[in-house]
């Protein structure tokens, strides 16, 4: 049987973080459809369409955002905040994969509704086990809801 395709919103600062995600999505044979913002304010004017992002064809509504937490501009706890605060988007499923391992960011992105947090592997082997693991708890048990909102 093979697995439903889902739009997901990778937000991180690094490109290197996610062309590697995407390589080890590859490798692992998941074919979800990945959009890549580089921080804060980008996450926000794609979850809410605004400017080049207003074509939701090309640019469909996440089911799932992967969310790093130190990026410029705005931060991904600030944008935790925001998604738990707007009920057009605060059903969204939230990953949180972030190279900090500092207590505070941990429980602070739980207290603003994380799904779960990830301290990024330091291997592509530890990559590629996440990226499965990540995709069977997906497929087995947490199907998302869509909602087209904008």
């Amino acid at each position: 049987m093979k697995s439903q395709c889902y739009t997901v919103l990778l937000a991180d600062d690094s490109e290197d973080d996610a062309h590697l995600l995407k390589t080890a999505l590859q490798q692992c044979k998941i074919e979800h459809s990945i959009h890549w913002v580089k921080d804060g304010e980008e996450t926000l004017a794609y979850l809410t369409g605004q400017g080049r992002y207003s074509d939701r064809a090309a640019f469909p509504f996440p089911e799932l955002i992967i969310l790093d937490i130190k990026m410029p501009r705005m931060s991904g706890l600030e944008v935790l905040e925001w998604l738990r605060n707007n009920p057009k988007v605060r059903v969204i499923p939230v990953i949180v994969m972030s190279s900090s391992t500092e207590d505070f960011d941990v429980e602070r992105a739980y207290d603003l509704g994380a799904n779960t947090y990830f301290v990024k592997p330091s291997t592509f082997d530890q990559l590629l086990t996440l990226v499965r693991t990540l995709h069977d708890y997906w497929e087995l048990g947490m199907k998302p809801k869509r909602n087209g909102a904008a």
